[in-house]
């Protein structure tokens, strides 16, 4: 009998317990003191177990244990002393009414037996790292409770081998609760509160693996996109119930058209997804895209109401080119190129499927480049003014420049205008860059002044983003008071397309600034609306002849039939008037026999810099008009 005892420490298992836990909980090493003082008088030691005796030692030491170490270590659900193999030395009766098993049988087994067979290879890998690093190591792992009970628990565990006593200390709490309310949080973030399917969130994650897996097995994924034409008018009409409700319906569609394996998304509002899998091809999206336009145009009921809805479909292929390694980066994405489609679909006017093709054209990466590059431009000031003279055409006599901006790439040098004026439209920057010219422009007026260069006025070009941004007229004020400049010597050059765009509006904002004395000037004429009616209607100064009606005028009879037809209805409504584009004399000399006033071109100046335009001035070969 002796031969079958287990050498053991000294000190009592539920001793070693909460030494070693309270190496690791310091508020419970001072109670655990106290209970040392009240329950063990010095000298006089718990007797040592012997692994026979495990479970009489273990209860009385929960005897002894009673009170002082459930109140210090009350959070923990289950606390055990193992040897090395990982029986059970101690267990306190706390932890046998939590696990569920009676004493007796709970001595015959191991920790391995408490926990669920599929995660006996982290339990082993949690013992392992214990063992090596005497330290506290936890894991999150299930134990069978009361048999068939399963409950999700964090060990920890703590070998107690450096205090003599081979084996380990063991703590659990069951946070179960904890991993339900994770779990829930999760499926929250993940999902569609409105329909329950995947949101955007998830939705991206399949779609890395979907992508993933297609370049792994050199196989196609793909991704439809469904969006309802005009919902909102769903929203207006029925009421946001009956909008979600038709929503709800429409998740539904898809979820029955969609096939295994295949997931289905809420994108957004009233955008939907389904994600094919890798090994997907051409016909097979496209086949789904044309089953959910049909889905989707079968009538719907509410209230005993019939509605009846269509969508736009965008379909996109991962690779996009088959036999070839994927371009990386948000180029390349399966959502990028579907909403692509998607967007083409609904531009075609809705109810419509466009299957996403490869565009290599190398200018959509050139233009990503300069846009930033314009960026940098602003930050780094560089752009200028250049000037071109307007002249009367009798005389040749300049009576006032337009401001033309002019962008100076450090690589590219002059990036001609026609490039860099729509890219900053579209990007946002036009407002700055508008707000800018005008300052400098009148700055530069009042420059010229002060060395004896007096021009009547100054042109400057106004983009719609500019003239219809509130904070215009403000802008214009601040320009005038920043550098004093007589408002009379400030002309706006306006498209026909601007002012027809909101005529009342623009009509409002046009005499706001003309009755502080601001001029206008229809740029671009003939090339829009050129009506009668709106010439009347807005408080206007000049028309400038489009460049394209002179540049043939030599040639073409219904050209000259155009211009003298301008002329006469500039003449009749007492606007000046002035050609764009000359470039030659004779040109000009038919511009005068037609009885054009001014002229702007090549035949007079190149745009230049200011101080060029000074020095051609000086030199006379530019001359001023003189004002009586």
């Amino acid at each position: 009998m002796q031969a079958n005892r287990i050498n053991v420490s000294r000190r009592a298992p539920w001793r070693i317990a909460l030494d070693a836990l309270a190496r690791v909980w310091p508020s419970a090493a001072r109670a655990r003191q106290d209970s040392e003082l009240d329950s063990h008088p010095e000298g006089v030691q718990a007797p040592a177990a012997s692994a026979p005796d495990v479970v009489t030692t273990a209860t009385a030491a929960a005897t002894v244990l009673a009170g002082v170490p459930e109140a210090t270590l009350g959070a923990v659900d289950f606390l055990a002393q193992l040897d090395d193999a990982l029986r059970f030395q101690y267990v306190s009766d706390a932890s046998i009414e939590f696990i569920g098993y009676h004493r007796d049988y709970l001595s015959m087994l191991t920790l391995h037996d408490l926990v669920a067979s599929e995660e006996a290879d982290e339990l082993h890998a949690l013992v392992a790292r214990a063992r090596v690093s005497g330290k506290l190591e936890s894991a999150t792992l299930t134990v069978v409770k009361s048999l068939t009970y399963p409950i999700c628990v964090e060990l920890r565990l703590v070998s107690t081998a450096a205090r003599g006593t081979p084996g380990f200390a063991l703590a659990a709490f069951d946070v179960t609760h904890w991993r339900e309310r994770e779990a829930s949080l999760l499926h929250t973030i993940n999902h569609d509160a409105l329909t329950g399917l995947d949101n955007l969130v998830s939705l991206k994650d399949a779609i890395a693996a979907a992508q993933a897996q297609a370049e792994l097995t050199r196989t196609h994924a793909g991704l439809v996109l469904l969006d309802i034409d005009d919902y909102q008018r769903i929203n207006r009409a029925l009421g946001y119930d009956a909008g979600d409700e038709l929503l709800r319906e429409t998740a539904r569609r898809i979820q029955h058209t969609a096939g295994h394996g295949e997931r289905v998304a809420r994108v957004a509002g009233d955008e939907f997804a389904v994600l094919l899998p890798a090994g997907t091809t051409p016909e097979l999206a496209e086949s789904l895209g044309r089953r959910l336009l049909t889905a989707i145009a079968q009538p719907y009921r509410h209230r005993g109401q019939h509605t009846h809805l269509s969508a736009s479909v965008g379909v996109a292929l991962y690779p996009d080119q088959p036999g070839k390694n994927a371009r990386s980066g948000a180029q390349s994405s399966l959502l990028r190129m579907a909403d692509q489609a998607l967007a083409q679909a609904k531009e075609s006017g809705g109810n419509a499927l466009v299957f996403h093709t490869l565009d290599d054209n190398p200018a959509d990466a050139e233009r990503l480049k300069l846009e930033a590059d314009l960026y940098e431009a602003v930050r780094n000031g560089e752009f200028s003014l250049y000037f071109q003279p307007i002249t009367k055409i009798r005389t040749g006599a300049v009576v006032g420049v337009e401001a033309l901006m002019r962008w100076n790439h450090p690589v590219h040098g002059l990036v001609p205008p026609s490039t860099f004026i729509p890219l900053a439209e579209s990007i946002g920057l036009i407002n700055y860059l508008g707000n800018w010219v005008l300052k400098a422009a009148c700055m530069q007026i009042m420059q010229w002044d002060a060395i004896g260069i007096r021009l009547d006025y100054v042109s400057v070009n106004v983009s719609p983003q500019q003239f219809r941004d509130k904070r215009f007229t403000a802008a214009v004020k601040e320009a005038l008071a920043l550098t004093g400049i007589d408002a009379e010597r400030l002309v706006f050059e306006i498209t026909e397309s601007l002012l027809m765009h909101d005529p009342e509006e623009a009509t409002l904002l046009l005499e706001a600034l003309r009755s502080i004395g601001i001029r206008f000037a229809v740029d671009d004429f003939g090339t829009g609306y050129s009506s009668l009616a709106y010439l009347q209607r807005f408080p206007l100064s000049k028309l400038k002849i489009d460049r394209s009606f002179v540049e043939n005028l030599i040639t073409s009879r219904n050209n000259r039939a155009i211009v003298s037809a301008v002329v006469g209805l500039a003449q009749s409504l007492g606007l000046e008037l002035v050609a764009e584009g000359v470039e030659t004399e004779a040109q000009r000399d038919l511009l005068a026999d037609l009885g054009c006033d001014h002229i702007q071109g090549w035949l007079i100046s190149h745009a230049l810099p200011s101080d060029e335009l000074a020095r051609s001035f000086k030199s006379h070969s530019l001359v001023l008009h003189e004002t009586s």
